[in-house]
Formats: structure tokens, C-alpha cells, sequence
């Protein structure tokens, strides 16, 4: 797993430039303090396949936070960080590509599309693969997030019967 955290983040490097951190201004025990600094922390998240590896920059999270995919809606930081980590102890191996990457700094918005595939720690190891999303909303006061909307490219139940069925990929 640590291999393939390694090769998902080197590619993403790759893809969107230099992503050393030298110069920059970011404390990851603070909150962020400017526009740039959440859209440059949002970004090493992603290369850090946060929603796969349990690594998420909690600070850049509004406290209130609003976190939203196909199945369940809820607000709090807290319980998204520790669903991250729980569900990062689920998964045996994952390959993630960022497929789309979009900021609107006039709408205070970020999108993301990532192609994931992963394995679930389950006897018969099955591997959920699908382009994914999320849809990041900034406040335009504390440039925190405030919302964090997942989507899928598929429908949820198609989703649900992937854990069911023999892997016909692999990772």
C-alpha cells in the first residue's frame, strides 16, 4: 500500500507541476489564512489521496462542515476525519488518478474527478473501482471549507453490489 501511495502521489506531481512545498507559507497546525493557501492545501490532499489514506489537512475543514456523498449527509469535521481513518484501516490497496481538477476563484469553489480503485480488506478482496468526485465550497471569510460534496459516475447501488461480486480487476 505504501508503494502505490508513493507512485499515486509521484503521478500527480507530475501531472500538475512541481509539488515541494519549499517557500511556501503552510503550517498544516493552523488554519489557513488566505484563498491560496486552502486551494495549495486542498491540492497536496489530494496528492496525499486523503480519502484513501486516512491523511486529511483537518484544518482546512470548517468545524461545522458539511460532508455529503450518494448514501448519508453530516455536519462536523471530527466524524469525517475519524470516518477517514476507519475506512483507510478497510482497505488493503488503492490506486487513485486525478482525472479533473478545477478551481473557480470567483465562485470559491474547487472540483475534483479522481479515478479510484481499491481494495477492501474482505475474504474475497473485492475492488470498487469508479470515477470519483468531490466539490469543495470555500468560505469567502475564513477560507475554510465549508462544504465537501462527494459524487460518483455511477449510481450507488451499482456501487453497493461491487463489494459482492469477484474481482474482475486488479490494482
Amino acid at each position: 500500500m505504501v508503494k502505490s501511495s508513493w507512485y499515486a502521489v509521484e503521478a500527480v506531481g507530475k501531472l500538475f507541476g512541481n509539488s515541494e512545498t519549499k517557500g511556501e507559507d503552510l503550517d498544516p497546525s493552523k488554519p489557513p489564512s488566505s484563498l491560496k493557501e486552502t486551494l495549495r492545501r486542498i491540492e497536496l490532499d489530494n496528492q496525499r489521496s486523503y480519502f484513501l489514506s486516512g491523511q486529511v489537512d483537518k484544518l482546512i475543514y470548517a468545524e461545522n462542515c458539511v460532508f455529503s456523498d450518494p448514501f448519508v449527509s453530516f455536519a462536523g469535521r471530527d466524524r469525517f476525519v475519524d470516518n477517514l481513518k476507519n475506512l483507510g484501516s478497510f482497505i488493503t490497496k488503492y490506486d487513485a488518478k486525478i482525472i479533473g481538477y478545477n478551481v473557480n476563484q470567483n465562485e470559491l469553489n474547487v472540483d475534483t474527478k479522481v479515478m479510484v480503485k481499491l481494495e477492501l480488506n474482505l475474504p474475497w478482496k473485492p475492488i470498487l473501482a469508479w470515477p470519483w468526485g468531490v466539490s469543495y465550497e470555500i468560505d469567502q471569510e475564513t477560507f475554510l471549507i465549508k462544504t465537501h460534496k462527494e459524487s460518483w459516475d455511477i449510481a450507488p447501488f451499482e456501487g453497493v453490489k461491487q463489494i459482492f461480486r469477484k474481482p474482475t480487476l486488479k490494482i
